[in-house]
Order: structure tokens, then C-alpha cells, then sequence
């Protein structure tokens, strides 16, 4: 510590002097609001943001695993459901074709689709920007009251938190 202030004293003009007019009472008041600083600098520096990111990342794995848990609970009420809804048959089915039954559904829940594409075994629909929790609503709702399965969901995040881009819906009778 010494050799890094004599150093300091050689390297700025002008301190030394100062310093060496100062008594020895103001001398101790500088070195301990030196010693300050550096603490301080050191806590909003290196151990503020580092503390920060840490509990930051905690409260998103605390998230993540109240999702999981979420899911782990819902699923076997989905199975169940997706079981009872093939037992029934396309009894309770939405009257319409399955393009027709999927806007209205999307129209429903406010829902802009980016593309429709029927296929062979189905239609494949596209969504550019979608909350999470509506997209989760919209498939319910596909399955339960226009009585269509879900046979590929490929989904990433979207532009902000909590939506999501559907790249590829895939749903079929």
C-alpha cells in the first residue's frame, strides 16, 4: 500500500506538496475516506452488480420452476381431457370447416394469424406475436369446442416477455 501511494504522490503534480502540508490529523482523515472510496468503488463496481445478477437469475429460476410444476400438475388433466374429447367423437365439434373453426376460435380470442395453410392431413397456421397464456387458451379451445387436435406446436420467444412467435400450429380432425 505504501509503494502504490508514493506512486500516486510521484504521478499526480501537485499532491504531494499538499499532502505534506497537511498535519498529521488531516493526513489520517484522507488516507480513511481514501480507504472509503476504494471500498465503495469496489461494492457498486464488482459486488452490486454481480449480488444483482444473482438474485435476478434466481427469481427467473423460481419462475421457470413454478411453470414446470404448473404443467407437471395440468398435464394429466389434459390427457385426461384430449382422451375424453376422442371418446366423444365429433359430437361436440364446432360446426364448419377446420379453417373456419380455427378463425373463428383465433377471432375470438383476438388472435392475428399470420397464415393459414391447409394441408393433406390438416391446416398448419402461423402466428407472428402472441401472449403465452393466450396461445395456451386458443390450443384449449381448438381441442375442447372446435373438437381439433394438435399435432405439432413449434413455438419461440417472441419481441417481449411473455409472447411468443408460432411458427408452425399444426392442427387436424
Amino acid at each position: 500500500m505504501a509503494t502504490f501511494m508514493q506512486k500516486l504522490l510521484h504521478n499526480v503534480p501537485g499532491l504531494e506538496a499538499r499532502i505534506n502540508q497537511m498535519n498529521n490529523r488531516e493526513r489520517m482523515l484522507v488516507s480513511v475516506a481514501s480507504v472509503l472510496l476504494v471500498i465503495t468503488l469496489i461494492y457498486f463496481i464488482m459486488w452490486k452488480p454481480i449480488a444483482d445478477g444473482i438474485s435476478e437469475r434466481e427469481s427467473k429460476i423460481e419462475a421457470q420452476q413454478e411453470l414446470l410444476q404448473w404443467v407437471r400438475e395440468n398435464t394429466g388433466a389434459y390427457l385426461a381431457q384430449k382422451s375424453a374429447g376422442a371418446q366423444a367423437g365429433s359430437s361436440a365439434q364446432m360446426p364448419g370447416s377446420v379453417t373456419e373453426r380455427v378463425t373463428r376460435l383465433a377471432a375470438a380470442a383476438k388472435i392475428e394469424l399470420s397464415r393459414m395453410q391447409p394441408q393433406s392431413d390438416g391446416l398448419l397456421v402461423v402466428i407472428d406475436q402472441v401472449p403465452f397464456n393466450t396461445l395456451l387458451q386458443f390450443v384449449e379451445n381448438l381441442q375442447s369446442q372446435a373438437g381439433l387436435t394438435i399435432t405439432h406446436v413449434d413455438a419461440t420467444e417472441g419481441d417481449a416477455a411473455g409472447v411468443v412467435r408460432v411458427r408452425r400450429l399444426q392442427v387436424s380432425e
